[in-house]
């Protein structure tokens, strides 16, 4: 028996072949590595270089109220990722008032009023602007608050140790603040802040019972907004007026527990004279007829502030 042995003369250049392109592969996945470092590198360089930190909370904040609107299921399993900012509002650049908050050192009573007003603004984006279910439906009779910011005002604007003092007294009237809202654009927007927060250009006209209340110059603040599902009741209110706002018409509703329909505007205590009371906070019922409070400063802890009912706070110290 004869054995023919046939030899395969390309064996060994396709060996030679295989183990270039294993070469090859090892390379571009290097290649690859680097680029990824690279890239990792510039991105880190650009947060550092365009100090970022406070803007990406806030996206981290409004990314997670997204998410959490948008989840399929049980939107407890998808945690809010909002913390309360800190800040004080100062024209010597020093807070005595507040540990490590965030400066904002003003120079007018105009650059207060802007402060203010970016806050609110950025209160109201980070929550949806009124177009996001971020709470659980349920039907339990609770009001979901979010305090966004904890305001301080260092007694550098007002006390009259200082020559340069930006207000005369330590309340700011609250119309002031609309009025700026109503007469300034936001930065990269082309409506104003008025219109931008309560979805009309100019502030109502309140009837002579009303004010828009001050702000204490010497307490802190918060900046609080809320939302109750639309599968629970109204918006309750402790001790408080619903003034109902319908197109240009207003109209009290007496001693009610909460509201239903249309925009409406939360009224505190009646002063100590007997007349009226003052503007707290407006409600917004949503596109999903969900509730919201709109952003409103609010004394710290006062009794305004109890008033609204906050049954959960979400977000975090």
């Amino acid at each position: 028996m004869k054995i023919k042995i046939f030899k395969h003369s390309n064996f060994g250049n396709e060996t030679k072949s295989l183990n270039s392109r294993k070469a090859e592969l090892t390379t571009q996945q290097i290649v690859l590595l680097i680029i990824l470092i690279a890239s990792f590198i510039v991105i880190l360089f650009l947060l550092f270089r365009l100090n970022l930190g406070e803007i990406t909370d806030n996206e981290l904040c409004h990314n997670s109220v997204v998410m959490r609107g948008n989840a399929a299921l049980s939107k407890d399993l998808i945690p809010l990722n909002c913390k309360t900012s800190y800040i004080c509002i100062t024209e010597d650049g020093t807070c005595e008032e507040m540990t490590k908050p965030d400066i904002k050192e003003v120079k007018s009573e105009e650059e207060v009023y802007q402060v203010l007003a970016d806050e609110m603004a950025d209160c109201w984006w980070m929550f949806g602007e009124g177009k996001v279910n971020y709470v659980s439906r349920d039907l339990t009779n609770e009001n979901h608050c979010s305090i966004c910011s904890q305001i301080g005002f260092d007694n550098s604007l007002y006390d009259e140790d200082f020559g340069d003092k930006i207000f005369e007294t330590e309340n700011i009237d609250k119309k002031k603040l609309y009025d700026y809202m109503e007469d300034n654009k936001i930065s990269g927007k082309e409506i104003n802040y008025y219109e931008y927060l309560y979805g009309v250009k100019n502030v109502p006209e309140l009837t002579s019972q009303y004010s828009y209340g001050k702000i204490n110059l010497e307490e802190q603040s918060y900046l609080v907004m809320g939302i109750k599902s639309k599968g629970t009741l109204e918006w309750v209110i402790a001790g408080g007026a619903i003034l109902g706002v319908v197109a240009t018409t207003i109209a009290i509703v007496s001693n009610p527990i909460g509201w239903t329909v249309g925009s409406a505007m939360v009224i505190g205590a009646t002063t100590a004279g007997g007349g009226g009371g003052h503007v707290v906070g407006t409600i917004l019922e949503g596109d999903s007829g969900d509730f919201y409070l709109r952003p409103t400063i609010i004394g710290a802890n006062s009794e305004e502030f109890k008033g609204l009912n906050c049954s959960k706070v979400e977000t975090l110290a």
